[in-house]
């Protein structure tokens, strides 16, 4: 064998070496393929999920499972968002001013037992939540039913126009309005009788209180608060402190966003504290 031919024996003797063990190394090494692909391949999706197409918008994904859903976003304006203090204040009595056409007496009960609270010829009283037959057109009888001052008129209703003002009137039982009499709101201290759903007696200090059924506290409330700006009188700060805690536990619902659209249609003005009642938080002083 001459040099040349030699070289070449070794050479091939080298090659055969190298492809040995490149063999070897690629089964001996987890995850080194044994051959690298001559073609780009797309990425192959984990077993049991859905593939994302490349054009997807990141608001077309769904939500995992567990997500909370999202919540609309309230079209409701603030009222006077720039305004408070005094300022807010005297803003809302303009508000609650506005078109308000003063009715007689007789045609303010009118309104009150044929419209606004007659429901197919049944008027329920506020406190005792008793429903009375009574056709619209139909007088009732005073034994049987008439109209409470939600703030009493010898606290300062009696004069024009608050006398006849609808967003403090409602139908009443003659027995429980007596009862009721000019007492501030508040929480009785005992359930002078637990089968009634209002409740009369002293509060915590002893003062004589009135307490209305769960169901119109609210109401009561955002008359109380419409009655205090529209006419410029203070509420007593335990009566505000209750009233505040009714209106947040009986919020508005549809039946009182009702009536208001009666009392519109009848009065020409709205209780912007129905429409808008964020705002009792942020009147500070009732």
């Amino acid at each position: 064998m001459n040099t040349r031919s030699g070289i070449r024996t070794l050479f091939a003797i080298l090659a055969l070496v190298c492809l040995g063990a490149g063999v070897v190394l690629s089964r001996a090494i987890p995850g080194l393929p044994e051959r690298i692909p001559t073609e780009s391949v797309a990425p192959v999706p984990d077993e049991g999920t859905e593939p994302v197409p490349a054009t997807s918008a990141p608001h077309d994904v769904p939500a995992e499972s567990g997500d909370e859903p999202a919540v609309e976003a309230s079209t409701t304006l603030p009222l006077f968002p720039d305004l408070e203090g005094d300022r807010l204040r005297s803003a809302v009595r303009s508000a609650l001013k506005s078109g308000h056409r003063p009715l007689t007496y007789r045609k303010a009960r009118e309104a009150m037992y044929w419209i606004i609270d007659n429901r197919s010829g049944t008027v329920t009283t506020v406190y005792a939540m008793k429903p009375l037959p009574l056709e619209p057109g139909e007088w009732p009888r005073q034994q049987q039913l008439n109209c409470e001052h939600v703030w009493p008129q010898s606290k300062g209703s009696r004069r024009m126009p608050m006398k006849t003002d609808l967003f403090h009137l409602r139908p009443a039982d003659p027995r429980t309005n007596s009862t009721r009499s000019n007492h501030p709101f508040g929480i009785p201290v005992t359930e002078d009788d637990p089968r009634t759903p209002w409740h009369v007696g002293p509060d915590a200090d002893g003062h004589m209180v009135f307490m209305p059924p769960p169901q119109h506290r609210g109401d009561i409330s955002r008359s109380m608060f419409y009655f205090s700006i529209r006419y410029d009188i203070d509420i007593d700060a335990n009566q505000e402190a209750i009233l505040r805690t009714w209106h947040r536990e009986d919020p508005v619902d549809e039946a009182e966003r009702n009536r208001a659209d009666q009392i519109e249609d009848e009065q020409g003005n709205r209780n912007l504290f129905i429409d808008n009642p964020e705002v009792v938080e942020r009147i500070d002083d009732f």
